[in-house]
């Protein structure tokens, strides 16, 4: 059995919480903080909302360190946008959490002990090298209502997010919405980078892999040629290109989200591990790639998985049993 002391060295985390009515928001360390965005590239995310608990997520990178560096970084939260009165995290003003190369430097706290209906705030904090400190953008999140609370709840419903030559106009008007929690029913990328029969194609709004020699490619060689994401760095590239949308950034960074997949999230029309791009004509079951797919969905969404918040994708379990994503929610009576 994984040790506390160890599991706290993983991505993921958990901590208990309760409010300190301190000013540790004007103090000289805090003050000192600068615009960390070219460490935090997708910004920020809250999800799984129940009445006591949320899940904080981000994503730290460092070009300095290289992609197999172990990163620290601070956790903040705060009942005040200004973070006047922190809450304390595991007994201290900020939870310490490594960010490291096996879950693509993705970090996952699980925030316990919160009050019901209540508004936080949190930010991430990353000491580099030349010793300055660098913040992510201010998260906002919410619990939800306690299980006898009659109070009315806000949900906006959301899907099928494609990036390639397509803009998220209506995410940017949703983040000014009066709501509480974002629902997303899944598409929340699409794991092709051109397929003309559905995708528009621009040279600002296309996803290209890091790796095209680990994708899947179709009409090699022809104008049309595109690719599906096949391997891990594929479909980490998806996500890391589509959360670098700002519209969709600044949607997480305003509501927690209860996210599903759908199919693109591995691949059209899939079923287990099986695609049907050839519809039939060759064997499309590919298991490493829907390991793959599942991974890269467990590393950047902040999802509570049931019953199991120390949860971490082993991809030595074969699917369906390597990750579960079903899980309850009670908002109020």
């Amino acid at each position: 059995m994984m040790q506390r002391r160890d599991f706290i060295k993983t991505s993921v985390a958990a901590a208990g919480a309760m409010v300190l009515g301190i000013g540790c928001g004007k103090d000289d360390e805090s003050s000192a903080l600068l615009p960390g965005t070219a460490f935090f590239p997708q910004s920020v995310a809250s999800g799984d909302p129940k009445p006591s608990s949320v899940v904080l997520w981000t994503r730290v990178v460092d070009s300095l360190k290289g992609a197999n560096a172990a990163l620290q970084v601070q956790l903040e939260v705060a009942t005040s946008p200004d973070f006047e009165s922190v809450v304390s995290l595991a007994n201290k003003p900020q939870l310490t959490l490594e960010a490291g190369p096996d879950f693509n430097h993705c970090i996952k706290s699980r925030i316990t002990d919160l009050n019901p209906s209540t508004t936080y705030y949190y930010r991430f904090v990353y000491t580099a090298g030349d010793g300055k400190r660098y913040t992510s953008n201010t998260g906002r999140t919410r619990t939800a209502p306690s299980a006898d609370s009659d109070s009315p709840v806000k949900f906006a419903v959301v899907s099928c997010q494609d990036y390639n030559g397509r803009y998220y106009n209506t995410m940017r008007r949703l983040a000014n919405e009066d709501i509480d929690f974002v629902v997303h029913l899944g598409d929340y990328i699409y794991e092709t980078t051109g397929d003309l029969s559905f995708q528009n194609v621009s040279k600002d709004r296309q996803v290209q892999f890091k790796k095209p020699q680990e994708a899947i490619v179709f009409n090699a060689g022809e104008p049309s040629e595109y690719y599906a994401a096949k391997s891990l760095s594929n479909y980490r590239d998806c996500y890391q290109t589509f959360r670098s949308d700002l519209d969709l950034q600044r949607l997480h960074e305003n509501f927690p989200f209860i996210v599903i997949w759908d199919d693109h999230e591995f691949s059209n029309d899939c079923y287990g591990s099986t695609g049907t791009y050839f519809d039939g004509a060759q064997d499309e079951t590919d298991v490493p790639r829907r390991q793959a797919a599942n991974q890269a969905w467990y590393e950047f969404m902040p999802v509570d998985f049931r019953d199991n918040p120390d949860f971490k994708y082993d991809s030595s379990v074969a699917p369906p049993n390597d990750i579960s994503i079903y899980r309850d929610f009670v908002f109020g009576k």
